[in-house]
């Protein structure tokens, strides 16, 4: 199974990587936890959430991974069940801070006494905090990105920056609903109306912090969204107007063609009507005619400033 404990006074912390039906059932077998709550281990989570019995709390939390081949930011899960001398992580293995805590923790005894000596709101906090923390990261390279499409775009590569501003933008909603339920289900977490094993007591002020903590990734991502809309909306404009250029262009170029393709149509048709044809300049006299028509059209034009 892939189940590792590791104990410090009198604290069991369980870590669960890529729980299968085995790691369940060990689960059950060995606590006594809802049946909902086990099955909500084997299925992915739609959102985060946290249940609060007499004898523990089961939480779920979902925080960002960058997918580098795919240049997508998708969710990966942390299950926690939190009991009085327990407290039980189950993950896929996907996010380094968790993984790294644990590991620290197996081989470092410091480590181990520094997370669990005082019990599991002090271990919860630390990892939670950690877990927060690697989210930014990833909001300062949205933020370069977002910084190098708004250059991009006025260096006028407006058509090879369709395809970013849409990655970015899926990956800043992809973001948003990972994040959005962390501040409600934090609150409701260490709510101290609701009898509950999990008591915060001196900790209050540091789960207030990751609290805030949410509230400003949420924030930041919100100004995110705002921007790369507003890029959107830019990079379209620019672009219609290029086309309206391209469009323009040719419609002036359609315009004086016109009048030497009428004028040659006429000499063509009618050339045994005009006496003048026959002489020594019936070539340059069409076509001094031809583009003579042709000028004055674009005298035309620029005096109604239809060239401008």
């Amino acid at each position: 199974m892939n189940v590792k404990t590791l104990t410090c006074n009198g604290l069991r912390w369980i870590n669960i990587v890529k729980p299968t039906n085995e790691e369940i059932e060990y689960l059950r077998q060995n606590f006594k936890f809802h049946p909902l709550d086990l099955e909500d281990c084997l299925s992915p989570a739609q959102r985060p959430n946290v249940d609060k019995y007499t004898d523990y709390i089961f939480l779920i939390l979902l925080f960002p991974v960058f997918d580098r081949k795919t240049r997508e930011i998708r969710p990966s899960e942390v299950d926690f069940f939190i009991g009085p001398d327990y407290f039980i992580t189950v993950h896929d293995n996907n996010l380094p801070p968790l993984v790294d805590m644990f590991d620290l923790c197996s081989v470092n005894d410091d480590a181990r006494d520094k997370y669990m000596r005082d019990g599991m709101e002090k271990l919860a906090y630390a990892i939670i905090n950690s877990l927060l923390l690697y989210c930014y990261p990833m909001l300062d390279h949205l933020n370069i990105d977002i910084g190098n499409i708004e250059s991009r775009i006025f260096a006028g590569n407006e058509k090879g920056m369709v395809r970013e501003i849409l990655v970015i933008r899926r990956n800043i909603t992809n973001f948003r609903k990972i994040m959005q339920s962390h501040k409600n289900v934090l609150k409701k977490m260490i709510d101290s109306r609701e009898p509950s094993v999990f008591r915060i007591n001196g900790l209050r002020t540091y789960f207030e912090q990751l609290i805030d903590d949410t509230k400003d990734i949420w924030d930041t991502l919100q100004g995110f969204k705002e921007t790369i809309e507003a890029l959107q909306q830019t990079n379209e404009s620019l672009i219609s107007f290029r086309i309206n250029d391209i469009m323009k262009t040719l419609t002036v170029i359609s315009a004086l063609v016109l009048p030497i393709y009428v004028s040659a149509s006429i000499f063509g048709l009618m050339k045994g009507y005009f006496p003048v044809l026959g002489a020594t300049f019936n070539f340059w006299l069409p076509l001094a005619l031809c583009f003579g028509s042709a000028l004055a059209m674009y005298w035309y034009m620029k005096k109604k400033r239809m060239l401008e």
